[in-house]
């Protein structure tokens, strides 16, 4: 494609742009919110997922110890398992201190000390560890099954399942939703190049008289959806992120121990791939609206 051409189709494009101003607002428009709805979504995803890893994270892993282990044998596993590469630090606990924790009122204390005695103590020994990462405790729990001392172990499975059951059904919704909110608004930038086509269809004829290609006049319609997709998708991203700054902040003030650590990085890549989006959405309409152009000239044979 010569410069001459590009500035050709460029010059089109902006005039097929003013010309057709509503059509071409209510296009960048559906493009924008269609992003706008995509992204959320995503967000929502993300966010649920670095919640769901910050978790792991912070989970605190207790094992039971069978009733026959002694406190040194406890301390000895225990000396064992701090060389592991998943575990941050460990605690013993001995059945006397987890009944001092269990009953924390002054007054179970006196009841304890008159109803239970150190043999009497039905609570076992438990080790008590904090994971360096939340990829570090599905391999952590797996070692801990292969533990002969250990009888069995908790990490607040059932929540963590949740979550998980959470985030997976947030990532369909997501696909769901931008498979249908993509459909649409490659159905309505279809629609409205194909309305643009029959308003220059006269232009047209007169380009493919005079010998100019398909692809040729095709140009300027590609490069009206490319810039409509751009712009689109442009103003999505400034939406969305303004938008999730404010409620992220909103919701901070409503739930104090939700956090977020979606980082640059992520953010940059979100919007890179709703930018992308944008693009395709614009150029995608444009190329399937014009797949049948020779229909607008039926002096013309099919062109290149």
């Amino acid at each position: 494609m010569s410069l001459a051409n590009l500035n050709f189709f460029m010059s089109e494009a902006a005039t097929n742009l003013r010309r057709s101003g509503m059509m071409s607002f209510i296009t960048i428009s559906t493009i924008g919110i269609a992003l706008i709805m995509m992204g959320a979504f995503l967000l929502a995803t993300m966010n649920m997922e670095s919640f769901l890893y910050q978790m792991q994270a912070e989970a605190l892993v207790t094992a039971y110890l069978k009733p026959e282990v002694s406190i040194s044998d406890a301390k000895t596993l225990s000396l064992r398992l701090t060389s592991l590469e998943e575990i941050e630090n460990i605690m013993v606990v001995t059945p006397e201190q987890a009944a001092k924790e269990l009953f924390s009122n002054p007054d179970d204390q006196q009841l304890m000390q008159i109803g239970i005695t150190p043999e009497e103590n039905p609570l076992p020994t438990t080790l008590r560890m904090k994971v360096k990462a939340g990829t570090h405790l599905p391999p952590l729990l797996e070692k801990l099954k292969s533990e002969p001392l250990i009888d069995n172990f908790s990490y607040g499975e059932e929540l963590f399942q949740q979550f998980q059951g959470l985030s997976h059904l947030l990532w369909v919704t997501s696909l769901v939703i931008v498979i249908m909110l993509g459909l649409a608004s490659l159905f309505i930038v279809y629609n409205t190049v194909r309305l643009t086509l029959y308003m220059r269809r006269e232009e047209i004829i007169i380009m493919k008289l005079v010998g100019a290609t398909n692809w040729f006049v095709r140009g300027p319609f590609i490069v009206e959806g490319f810039i409509q997709g751009m712009v689109g998708s442009f103003l999505a991203i400034i939406v969305l992120f303004a938008t999730y700054r404010f409620a992220l902040g909103k919701l901070s003030e409503l739930i104090p121990f939700f956090t977020a650590s979606i980082g640059f990085e992520q953010m940059f890549k979100l919007a890179a791939k709703l930018f992308m989006m944008g693009l395709v959405l614009g150029i995608s309409g444009s190329l399937l609206s014009l797949r049948d152009i020779n229909r607008f000239s039926k002096s013309t044979p099919e062109g290149v």
